[in-house]
């Protein structure tokens, strides 16, 4: 990466000139950029640089080798629709559903870089593969928080900042416009190559169906697009945390975000178990925080759409799945019931 572009970024938006690159902390998909940890004066800052041009100067090759110009220019688009997040939405956020702080962005020359905040410095320094839940459960009845806290702060994370965007009529919904028209890496407009892949099933058959229930939601809202549980911090105390990676953000319903996190976080057993739990829980908080905007009846009127859209949502993440990677440990006995459950027969 050109890191003097970098560099002459930061010289030029802040006083210090003790300015340093401390270390990589992950590169980007397909070798885009990288996000990287730099010090400039006392403070410690992200910075993610994307390299615009790097398909251009270079032979891409996917990981999974999905590589093709549709893939390049919707990974150009997310890494722009990012930075519109944190330039125009990311300030309207709350402490309940934290994301970090935008210092600096530049988009020039192919060249795209954004300097943040760090959170591991702002008191989040934990970061999860999965959500540690408790084992050898004895109680009848037990609270989520108590269950899996890591999984408690996700989705009251993500209710509140559901609750934040909703954009049902009456409701005075910030706009939202600038972000993606349908949020999520994996909804059916961007992927034509992954569905072209799939077998002939009633699955595939059904895919135009899943995704039109989805867009077409009476409640709609601002979602992550990629709430995967890695893309979360989480502080060491109070249960406090924050997100980050909003390449994907747009508008959608909010229990496509759920459907992921849970996917991410969680075996089929344990779903099997315990995921009506969580819905209950995300549930709760989205009445707690909507309760002075909404009127009962329409509180109800969202839980229900949402909650009938629940295996809509697997369904129509299994799809991306069986065609970009059918052997994925994602698709398992929990996603395929549910599967069933929005199309029945499966």
């Amino acid at each position: 990466m050109n890191n003097q572009f970098v560099n002459d970024i930061l010289f030029r938006h802040f006083t210090t000139q003790a300015i340093h690159k401390t270390h990589t902390i992950q590169r980007l998909w397909s070798g885009y950029g990288e996000i990287a940890k730099y010090q400039v004066g006392k403070q410690s800052l992200i910075v993610k640089h994307i390299d615009l041009g790097y398909a251009n100067k270079h032979n891409i090759q996917h990981p999974r080798g999905w590589h093709s110009d549709f893939g390049h220019k919707r990974k150009l688009s997310s890494y722009r629709n990012e930075m519109r997040f944190y330039q125009q939405l990311a300030p309207l956020t709350s402490s309940e559903c934290r994301v970090p702080k935008l210092y600096v962005s530049q988009d020039e020359s192919q060249q795209l870089v954004l300097v943040m905040e760090d959170l591991d410095a702002q008191g989040f320094p934990l970061r999860y593969e999965d959500a540690p839940i408790l084992t050898n459960i004895e109680e009848t009845s037990i609270t989520l928080a108590r269950l899996s806290p890591v999984a408690a702060s996700v989705i009251k994370w993500l209710a509140n900042f559901h609750a934040q965007f909703m954009q049902a009529p009456s409701s005075k919904p910030i706009d939202i416009s600038g972000q993606w028209p349908q949020g999520s890496y994996w909804h059916l407009a961007t992927r034509p190559d992954e569905y072209a892949k799939m077998p002939d099933s009633p699955l595939k058959k059904a895919a135009n169906n899943l995704d039109q229930q989805l867009r077409s939601a009476s409640f709609q809202t601002l979602i992550h697009g990629d709430a995967k549980i890695a893309n979360f911090c989480f502080s060491k105390k109070n249960g406090e945390i924050a997100a980050v990676d909003f390449q994907y953000c747009g508008q959608g319903v909010g229990i496509v975000d759920v459907v992921y996190f849970l996917g991410s976080a969680f075996s089929s057993p344990v779903l099997t178990k315990f995921a009506p739990l969580m819905l209950e829980n995300y549930f709760a908080h989205i009445r707690h925080s909507l309760n002075d905007r909404f009127e009962q009846v329409q509180l109800m009127r969202l839980e229900q759409e949402w909650r009938a859209l629940y295996p809509v949502a697997w369904a129509d993440f299994e799809r991306f799945l069986s065609g970009w990677s059918p052997n994925h440990y994602k698709l398992h006995t929990y996603s395929r019931t549910q599967t069933t459950l929005a199309i029945p027969p499966y």
